[in-house]
């Protein structure tokens, strides 16, 4: 066989194997974009489950009812009390206790948003400082958790910005 034959043949050869040799690289390629995929998609699904389920409905119906003001004594200790009663028609009764002070006792009007906002608006005609609304963060059975609107949570708002309470008895 002449030499260049020869030569011919074992480039054939070579060039064979180099192009096996890329075929699967790009098989395995293809299975790594695969698994990628896979594992952005799992990722993704994950995600929307995890932020579906913190979207809890706020059931207007939990709000009726006498409502206590409290926090946890250790971090914050009330010189007094707050107790929300509300009727389930739009109005309220608010009964304050101000240690050395006294107690004195509001009623008025609330509104509550859970369409656009999630919030409740307490005394939403009046146009002085009694008007105010707060996002209704939480509401259940047991407990309601306000946030004054424009406002973010911080220890130190409790009371003013941020208002917890528990169902009275």
């Amino acid at each position: 066989m002449p030499s260049g034959a020869w030569e011919g043949s074992a480039r054939r050869k070579e060039e064979k194997r180099t192009f096996t040799g890329k075929i699967s690289h790009v098989c395995a390629f293809n299975k790594k974009t695969k698994a990628m995929k896979i594992l952005k998609i799992v990722i993704c699904a994950a995600l929307l489950v995890a932020g579906l389920s913190g979207c809890e409905k706020i059931d207007v119906n939990k709000l009726e009812g006498t409502w206590s003001e409290q926090y946890d004594p250790t971090v914050f200790a009330m010189d007094g009390s707050v107790t929300y009663t509300f009727d389930g028609n739009g109005h309220y009764q608010r009964h304050v206790y101000v240690l050395g002070v006294g107690s004195h006792d509001y009623s008025g009007t609330y509104a509550i948003d859970l369409i656009d906002k999630g919030t409740i608006t307490i005394n939403p005609a009046m146009s002085d400082f009694s008007n105010v609304t707060y996002k209704l963060v939480k509401l259940t059975s047991k407990e309601m958790e306000w946030q004054k609107e424009g406002t973010t949570y911080s220890v130190g708002t409790w009371g003013s910005d941020y208002r917890h309470f528990v169902r009275g008895n």
